[in-house]
């Protein structure tokens, strides 16, 4: 077998190879939410290559307010979970394609940061 030959086989395993990695490879995105009146809100579009992503939501209270820190998830437009408290991880199921995740919160957070972790190939924030 000559050295040209050699090298295409090569170059064909390290493709296969590099694919495959790519296929699993888990990415992380951070987020701040944003104001909207007495509530934060974040809307983003995911590229999902399917699987399970971490997501996680960190909220931090409005001392000078009373009301109970809790966020809402939708996902492609249909309510998935609420979430309570400071911090909290949860799992989150997608098919492979595009998603649209929608994050609000109750009033009473001067904060929220949003962190996705997963097989995720590209996120944006919805302008």
């Amino acid at each position: 077998m000559n050295s040209l030959r050699k090298m295409e086989i090569m170059l064909d395993e390290l493709s296969e190879d590099f694919n495959n990695h790519l296929a699993k490879s888990k990415a992380t995105y951070y987020y701040i939410m944003n104001s909207d009146g007495d509530v934060k809100k974040l809307q983003l579009n995911v590229y999902s290559k399917g699987g399970e992503i971490e997501c996680e939501l960190l909220m931090l209270p409005d001392y000078s307010a009373t009301a109970n820190m809790t966020c809402s998830i939708s996902l492609d437009g249909e309510v998935l979970q609420s979430r309570e408290g400071i911090i909290s991880i949860s799992s989150i199921q997608l098919k492979v394609g595009y998603h649209t995740l929608e994050f609000i919160t109750g009033a009473g957070i001067a904060t929220a940061r949003v962190r996705l972790t997963g097989v995720l190939s590209d996120s944006k924030e919805v302008a």
